[in-house]
């Protein structure tokens, strides 16, 4: 897909070799096709153009800026910033949980509320992609935004397990499935040079936010209680999501076509071998990641790292992983999404063993930077690896769906996996809890994800005949 220059381009060409959808022929924003036939009427009419040498209509170039494009990626950010910024301040939620309202169930039975919102939230990009392929961004934008309203003060009247369940992995996550993928694809539809990039900004919003609620509720849930700490956010909430969805646009230039079927269509893409590396390679890659995430506050707290440590660790680990957003996007739109993403994908499976060594306040800090490194460099990537497959934009959330609906599985099951492990691995050195078994199945699995998108990305050079991918 060409990107437009800021001078008005004489001419765009049509399809190339690569199979990507044509594109109309521009000056300006302006179809010369339309200019022409326009012209041709007012001559009094003229030749009709042979059906073999007229390109079929197709999107315009990318803006690649503008205000609309930036207006956009900023109320992108509060989307994420709002919702999975949340998300991500799930240790928060279980230590408050194991601790007070919850404490008769286990570990694993508490994270099962945490891995089932992501679950939710990926299960649901399919879907949710296709939906936006076909034109209603706007609509999941506006329900999903009140879903997640709605959601958030029930969570603040939850007192009993089902409650928690219902409001927070099943209300929170598919009003979360409505608003994240469509979200990084609506920014993505305005860039091509720094797609990357700018779906990194947005991907930061969300562990922005996660720097800010862990902070928020584990003070408020020790002065005023559960109920007023998830409320004072859920207020917060309604702030930004209001202006999300007046800040938030999707292209209005893109000629309106009916999108092929989504069965066929994902019938299609399932016969590439590529599509299949990237999805498992993903998949397992986020089977391991979110075990850090989940129980890095538990973790430092029985090893016995500073109170303060303890306080922040989550919010620690986020503000690394925003820094990692906001400046991956750099690297991989320079190098390639698959070539950074292998790097990353390879520090996150190498320092989940690390986590091990993780015991002391200054081991706890060290590793809280790194991991959330690593970890928001991955998310940043994740999503644009996917599209990256799509030979045209009208792909962009059918791809980006199927590529969820894999992730889905494994952030169903990662978590409570990780603890049905905990509890059965026998504790040692007089701490209450053996992470061994836990880090071992965390980094194996990402180890394992990484040796697929290797094979992915081999694929993905042969064919495209360079090595950035």
């Amino acid at each position: 897909m060409p990107s437009p220059s800021s001078a008005a381009a004489d001419t765009v060409q049509p399809s190339g070799t690569d199979g990507s959808t044509p594109t109309a022929t521009v000056v300006g924003s302006v179809d010369v096709e339309k200019v022409a036939s326009k012209e041709k009427d007012l001559e009094g009419g003229a030749a009709p153009v042979e059906p073999s040498t007229a390109p079929p209509p197709g999107p315009p170039p990318f803006p690649n800026g503008g205000k609309r494009a930036y207006l956009t990626t900023l109320g992108g950010v509060l989307v994420l910033f709002t919702t999975f910024g949340l998300s991500n301040s799930w240790a928060a939620f279980q230590a408050e949980l194991s601790n007070h309202q919850l404490n008769e169930y286990t570990a694993s039975s508490i994270s099962w509320i945490g891995s089932v919102q992501l679950w939710a939230l990926f299960v649901c990009g399919l879907p949710s992609g296709s939906l936006f392929d076909r034109g209603y961004f706007q609509y999941q934008l506006a329900i999903g935004s009140a879903l997640w309203i709605f959601g958030m003060f029930m969570l603040s009247l939850s007192k009993e397990y089902y409650q928690f369940f219902l409001s927070y992995a099943i209300c929170l996550g598919i009003a979360l499935g409505l608003l994240f993928a469509p979200t990084l694809s609506c920014v993505g539809s305005y860039f091509s040079t720094r797609r990357t990039v700018m779906m990194g900004c947005v991907a930061a919003g969300a562990s922005a936010g996660a720097v800010v609620y862990p902070i928020q509720l584990n003070h408020l849930f020790r002065s005023q209680g559960f109920a007023p700490a998830v409320r004072s956010v859920a207020y917060i909430h309604v702030g930004f999501l209001l202006f999300a969805n007046l800040l938030m646009r999707p292209r209005n230039d893109i000629p309106p076509r009916k999108p092929p079927p989504a069965l066929p269509l994902i019938g299609s893409f399932l016969k590439e071998p590529r599509t299949w590396f990237v999805c498992l390679g993903c998949a397992f890659v986020m089977l391991g990641m979110f075990i850090p995430i989940f129980y890095v506050q538990v973790f430092v707290q029985i090893h016995g790292a500073n109170e303060v440590v303890v306080t922040y660790a989550l919010a620690i680990l986020n503000a690394a992983a925003c820094v990692a957003r906001l400046t991956v996007g750099l690297l991989a739109d320079r190098f390639g999404n698959l070539t950074v993403g292998l790097g990353v994908t390879t520090l996150i499976g190498g320092m989940i063993f690390a986590m091990l060594g993780a015991t002391s306040t200054g081991g706890a800090v060290a590793f809280c930077i790194v991991y959330g490194a690593a970890s928001g460099a991955w998310v940043t990537i994740m999503a644009p690896s996917l599209i990256s497959l799509a030979n045209s934009v009208r792909e962009f959330g059918t791809r980006g769906g199927l590529g969820m609906l894999f992730v889905s599985f494994s952030a169903l099951i990662g978590t409570p996996i990780a603890g049905a492990i905990l509890r059965a691995t026998p504790s040692s050195d007089g701490k209450p809890s053996n992470y061994t078994g836990v880090c071992a199945f965390g980094g194996c699995s990402v180890l394992l994800g990484t040796a697929c998108l290797t094979v992915a990305r081999r694929l993905q050079v042969k064919r495209k005949g360079t090595w950035r991918v």
